[in-house]
């Protein structure tokens, strides 16, 4: 048996028994860093963390910033303040000026509550919650001691770049690379923003711990799987109780009701639903615009918390969900590349229009994020492996079950190694357009499992299979006319990033980079459809002619249809570019520039309906406005 010389005997016997089937390029490195210079944190520490955090944390409505040092000092009266955080929310006209506190431990937040009384009204409910607000301090009595908090009283304040910022931090920097890092950077959601995720789930605990002392709301999706921006919704599961890990032995037992449909688990689930958003619209601080989504796939709640400023989903049934979000995060982690490159093209398609924040038919985000995470290990060599790899090392303390789906698979990547794809952020993304502007969509679906495409197991636009739940689809909602539009965009950003190459000494201020990817474009009306801003009464109602035909009969034709007529026989410069192939790629994209924009493409329908009106008036037909105005409306 033959054995590398730089590698010890025994870890060559550990691969060569344990480990038989890692691909050759992962054998190089530790994953022992996630981010740049950071270690990397399992996905269970960290959700345990946060939910500690938000265990000791309050949160207080003050008159403004200068009254923290007021705050610091009262809150130190119970216990030691670790940390404190300011923002600013904004609902309608009305301007609130919060502050999170996190005291050392839990033990000085509830000596805190225990002390915080109810408003002197009679029209409020009286709710015991960490959301409270400071109240304008007495007279000082001679005997009492002030505080000394002039060094204890630091607070943090996050402010997050506006779009000019962002702009011209992007024209300033050296490549393209240092773009996308810097797009991460700006987006990414904040600790701010983190702490005040896990705190609104902590509040839905606290108003059922007294039916449920067990409950546990976790929050899943973009909020925690490291892929989440600024600003980005909720989305939060609900667990009652976990009956599961009960000690078996003990004698005594909660009396408990049984449920009135329990052969239907679903209809059980709503109805205790409808409960429960009852509770957030009548009794819990902050919860307004409270929705019920019963008859969806997965039920959910839907309202806004207006004190921590964030749009949330509330299910009792996607622990599934929770487990994917823990998935996207170890890919996340597994190398520094993966969250800019997928912010940058999540924020390039969000500009373009390719995905929508409503639902409906268009590619969504978790779609687009599997895109990536697909394309990265199609690289040569890749730069993460497939999900199967994670499954077949995993251990017996990875194995997950979910609602019947198996979510088994390595949980801690320092015992898997990195990649040696050496490749630039630029270079990924160039290779992402490119990769994708020769994919066979048609026929081909998208697999993150074992890193492959396969034949379309049924009709659908675009397939991307569910890594947990692979009978279904996650991109069955995309139409072929939106796939359409999203191979036209990367064919768009693809010869628009080669024409940028070859002009890089002349770009200066000018947009380039991805400020050229993004484009201009402010008007989603005018690329979802034809609802353009177009005056459909010009269009078939053609102004009177001022002079009236003379006797022979002669056609007054109109500067635009003059014009028209002109140049009827010359090529547009798209056909020019689909039928010459020897273009270069930047006289290819000039040509195809006009006709990717759909503005253009009406211009051109608008003048081809004025010549056909003009051309019916000169033949001698009558002119029947009824007729046209049914034309209009059937258009």
């Amino acid at each position: 048996m033959l054995f590398p010389q730089n590698i010890p005997l025994l870890r060559t016997l550990k691969y060569n028994i344990i480990l038989p089937k890692i691909p050759f390029h992962l054998y190089n490195r530790n994953y022992c860093h996630s981010r740049a210079g950071e270690a990397f944190v399992p996905f269970d520490v960290l959700v345990s963390q946060r939910r500690n955090e938000a265990r000791r944390s309050l949160l207080v409505e003050v008159a403004g910033l200068p009254s923290s040092a007021d705050l610091h000092q009262v809150c130190s009266q119970y216990g030691a303040v670790r940390k404190m955080f300011h923002y600013a929310t904004r609902h309608g006209n009305v301007r609130k000026e919060m502050i999170l506190v996190e005291f050392a431990d839990a033990e000085s937040l509830e000596r805190a509550l225990q002390s915080t009384r109810s408003p002197p009204t009679e029209r409020i409910i009286p709710v015991h919650s960490p959301f409270v607000w400071l109240s304008a301090s007495q007279p000082a009595s001679p005997n009492s001691k002030k505080a000394n908090v002039s060094s204890s009283t630091n607070i943090t304040q996050e402010t997050v770049p506006s779009d000019e910022e962002l702009q011209l931090q992007l024209l300033q920097s050296r490549d393209l690379s240092e773009q996308i890092q810097n797009v991460y950077e700006c987006q990414k959601l904040t600790e701010l923003g983190s702490r005040l995720r896990f705190f609104t789930c902590r509040q839905v605990e606290v108003a059922l711990s007294g039916l449920f002392p067990q409950a546990c709301i976790l929050p899943f999706g973009s909020s925690v799987n490291s892929f989440g921006r600024v600003n980005c919704d909720l989305d939060m599961i609900l667990e009652l109780s976990d009956v599961t890990n009960q000690d078996s032995t003990q004698r005594l037992v909660f009396q408990a009701k049984k449920s009135r449909s329990a052969a239907n688990p679903r209809i059980t689930m709503q109805r205790h639903m409808e409960v429960i958003s009852d509770i957030l619209d009548n009794f819990v601080p902050g919860c307004s615009q409270v929705r019920k989504i019963l008859a969806a796939r997965v039920p959910i709640i839907k309202y806004r918390q207006d004190l921590t400023d964030m749009e949330c989903d509330l299910s009792m049934a996607n622990r599934s969900g929770f487990y994917m979000s823990e998935m996207l995060y170890l890919y996340g982690s597994m190398d520094k590349r993966v969250r800019p490159l997928v912010f940058a093209i999540r924020k390039w398609a969000k500009d373009r229009h390719v995905t929508s924040p409503y639902a409906g038919r268009w590619v969504t985000n978790f779609s687009l994020t599997l895109m990536v995470l697909f394309y990265l290990m199609r690289t040569s060599p890749p730069v993460i492996p497939p999900l199967q790899t994670l499954i077949k090392l995993a251990g017996d303390d990875d194995v997950r079950t979910a609602e019947g789906i198996n979510c088994t698979f390595l949980r801690d990547l320092k015992i898997l190694t990195a990649s040696d794809n050496m490749q630039s952020l630029e270079d990924l993304l160039r290779g992402f357009f490119e990769f994708y502007d020769k994919f066979d969509f048609k026929e081909r679906g998208l697999s993150i499992v074992k890193g492959d495409d396969f034949v379309k197991p049924v009709h659908s636009a675009l397939y991307i299979q569910n890594p947990l739940e692979r009978e279904l689809n996650v991109s069955r909602n995309v139409t072929l006319e939106e796939l359409e539009r999203l191979r036209t965009e990367i064919t768009h950003a693809r010869y628009r990033l080669e024409e940028d190459t070859q002009h890089i000494e002349e770009h200066g201020q000018q947009p380039w980079g991805l400020l050229s990817l993004w484009g201009t474009s402010h008007k989603p009306q005018a690329h979802r459809g034809l609802n353009a801003s177009i005056d459909w009464q010009e269009v078939f109602h053609i102004q009177e002619q001022e002079t009236p035909p003379s006797s022979n009969k002669q056609l007054n034709v109109s500067p635009v249809h003059a014009a028209t007529k002109s140049d009827e026989k010359v090529p547009s410069n798209g056909e020019k570019a689909r039928n010459n192939t020897k273009f270069q790629p930047v006289e290819r994209t000039k040509m195809l520039k006009e006709e990717l924009i759909m503005p253009s493409d009406l211009n051109g329908l608008v003048t081809k309906l004025k010549r056909n009106v003009v051309q019916k008036n000169a033949n001698g037909k009558k002119n029947k406005k009824q007729k046209m105005n049914k034309v209009m409306y059937k258009w």
